[in-house]
């Protein structure tokens, strides 16, 4: 159970990775493709011994979906 689940999320992150890569090569040839829509945190602390920083991007397209979507019914069918 627990190396499933670890499977599916590798498959799910891959398959996000791919579909966007994708999209963002097919967005020359079909536009709406290169739609996206972006989600930023930017979590930040200064605690006198150590400050931190750390900018993080989540861009999802249309191909990002079709990948994951497309990943949860691979790890479905290798069961």
């Amino acid at each position: 159970m627990r190396r499933s689940f670890w499977r599916l999320l590798g498959m799910l992150f891959l398959g996000a990775i791919l579909g966007t890569l994708a999209g963002q090569l097919l967005a020359h040839q079909i536009p709406i493709l290169g739609r996206t829509t972006s989600v930023e945190w930017r979590p930040q602390a200064d605690l006198a011994v150590i400050r931190y920083s750390l900018d993080i991007t989540l861009r999802v397209n249309w191909m990002t979906l079709v990948g994951v979507i497309v990943a949860a019914i691979a790890h479905r069918m290798m069961k």
